[in-house]
């Protein structure tokens, strides 16, 4: 399975191998050649690309969301193509000391349509007329602001490059409104060349170089005025224009690359620190008796992303990816035994997970133990009974998520939306039934999800109807427990820090240091005081539960994961 990894996530792994040089207070952490063991050099690249490919991907799918979703008037031609780049590249700081940078590149094609262009007409320089230009910074906005928010911090230093373009066309004289200033002898390229560039409102303009230079000079002040992550960094400008050798609108063109040099300095040294005290449950997994556990098979839903109108559940692939390691190295289950889903749907479970455990528990008789791992969304209805919440759900018979890109939780859902959003979603006590006349050891499971309506931040995911009635509770069979994250009408939170659900954390944190060798009693214990404790600090108390099916009432505290 291809693993997921956050940028965050790749750091650690850099500090795991030994990347970083020591450094005192006020040095910034670096990377160094010499500092990586060869062992690990591929696997880094590796990790690296994928990390990168991750971020760019979600840039791309929030860009095409967003030029779908643009008024006519600002729309873009079917004929215009908007580039987008994110990468992590090596740099050399100017004392000669490498460094890690984070770079967005950005730009776009445009061709000639009817006579009608997205891009700039003839002689025009202002940034508002080319929809495409002010398409293209909007997009810069949300890749700084809202996707790449944690590498802009204050004080970091970033470099960026706005190129720009005319077509072959000459210019002879253009008059210049003063809109961005008087210029002169600014430093810029002009086809490839260093020139020095002067232009004023009482001159006008006069050559090409000046006027790709004035449509740079737009994007730089559109950018500087609608990007809240460049008001307190140390910015540099660089502008490479030219004059195209073809005539046409399509010519005209714009791209802009935005570098943050030593993005991600202080997290390499804070996890440097935090390593060496091995607080990090991603690194490090215990390797204990693999492929020993022959009895135990595992199915993993991790859903985290399920599209409008309900958000994302932060971190649910890494609980799964994570969970799945320390089944395979340290609870000694063969891989082969555990099956991971992502952004399963209600179809997916059922047939790829549930039939799947059935028809090994009648392959083996009956001597096999299950475990089900669930991360995502969660949801109870009218009488507190819990849900959990598929990915791929069909919105369009519900009348207040058709369509929308957020739902309302101002408002209270309907019944009939009520009825037809739980009818797609998966109760608990159901998934318990569909075990009822499998023969098995165990099933157990453990559930990460918030069932109060509430997402794993502790803002709202949806408003709906409850009975004042205290939940009369899971109706589960005999050999079945259920860990859960919180009550049923509590929330279960993220911890941020560690990237993933609190309750997760916890739970591999307890099996990472013992090995996985702890019963239920104990894991549970332990989960529940360090949960409480943690979680309490962060102003966001949760407490696990754990419900037993009756015949283990007396016994579940002795049974064990390995």
């Amino acid at each position: 399975m291809m693993q997921r990894l956050h940028i965050h996530k790749i750091i650690r792994l850099l500090l795991f191998v030994g990347v970083l040089l020591p450094c005192g207070q006020g040095v910034r952490a670096q990377l160094s050649e010499d500092a990586i063991n060869s062992e690990y050099r591929e696997i880094i690249l590796q990790q690296l690309q994928k990390s990168v490919e991750k971020r760019e991907g979600t840039m791309r799918t929030r860009a095409f969301d967003y030029l779908t979703n643009l008024p006519n008037e600002k729309k873009l031609y079917d004929e215009s193509r908007v580039n987008i780049k994110a990468d992590l590249v090596s740099g050399i700081k100017a004392d000669g000391r490498p460094e890690l940078n984070y770079r967005i590149s950005l730009d776009y094609t445009c061709h000639h349509v009817e006579s009608i262009t997205d891009n700039y007409p003839t002689g025009a320089y202002r940034v508002e007329e080319s929809n495409a230009a002010m398409a293209l910074c909007e997009l810069t906005r949300m890749m700084v602001d809202e996707l790449s928010k944690d590498a802009f911090k204050g004080g970091k230093s970033v470099t960026i490059r706005i190129k720009s373009s005319t077509d072959i066309m000459e210019v002879t004289h253009l008059d210049y409104g003063g809109e961005y200033g008087d210029y002169q002898y600014c430093a810029a390229r002009y086809n490839g060349e260093s020139v020095r560039i002067s232009v004023s409102q009482s001159t006008g303009i006069t050559t090409n170089a000046q006027l790709a230079f004035l449509r740079a000079q737009g994007v730089r002040l559109r950018l500087c005025n609608i990007i809240d992550g460049l008001r307190n960094t140390d910015n540099e400008f660089f502008y490479d224009t030219r004059s195209d050798s073809e005539s046409g609108s399509q010519y005209r063109t714009i791209g802009i690359e935005i570098t943050v040099h030593g993005a991600f300095d202080e997290e390499i040294v804070e996890m440097n620190e935090r390593l060496i005290n091995d607080e990090f449950v991603d690194y490090n997994i215990p390797h204990v008796g693999e492929n020993s556990n022959m009895k135990t098979y595992v199915l993993i839903v991790a859903n985290e992303r399920y599209g409008m109108p309900l958000p994302d559940v932060p971190y649910a692939y890494n609980d799964g990816e994570v969970f799945q390691q320390y089944c395979v190295h340290t609870l000694g289950i063969p891989t082969r035994q555990v099956k991971i889903l992502e952004d399963a749907t209600l179809e997916d479970i059922r047939i790829e997970g549930v039939n799947w455990m059935k028809d090994i528990a009648i392959a083996q008789k009956g001597d096999v133990s299950f475990i089900i791992y669930y991360a995502g969304h969660g949801l109870t209805d009218y009488d507190h009974n819990p849900y959990l919440v598929p990915a791929g759900m069909d919105y369009s018979r519900i009348r207040a998520m058709k369509g929308k890109k957020e739902i309302k939780t101002t408002s209270r859902l309907s019944r009939r939306d009520t009825k037809r959003l739980l009818g797609q979603c998966l109760r608990v006590d159901t998934l318990c039934t569909w075990f009822n006349r499998v023969q098995c050891k165990s099933v157990t499971m453990i559930l990460d999800a918030s069932f109060d309506c509430n997402q794993r931040d502790g803002h709202p995911l949806i408003n709906m109807r409850h009975s004042p009635k205290k939940a009369k509770g899971l109706r589960i069979r005999n050999d079945v427990v259920v860990f859960s994250a919180a009550a049923f009408d509590k929330t279960a939170y993220a911890f941020d820090e560690q990237r993933h659900g609190f309750f997760t954390y916890f739970i591999i944190k307890e099996l990472k240091s013992r090995k996985g060798n702890v019963n239920y009693y104990d894991l549970f214990n332990s989960v529940d005081l360090e949960l409480q404790r943690e979680s309490s600090l962060q102003g966001r108390l949760q407490e696990p539960t754990v419900t037993v099916g009756g015949k283990l009432k007396d016994n579940w505290g002795d049974l064990r994961l390995k």
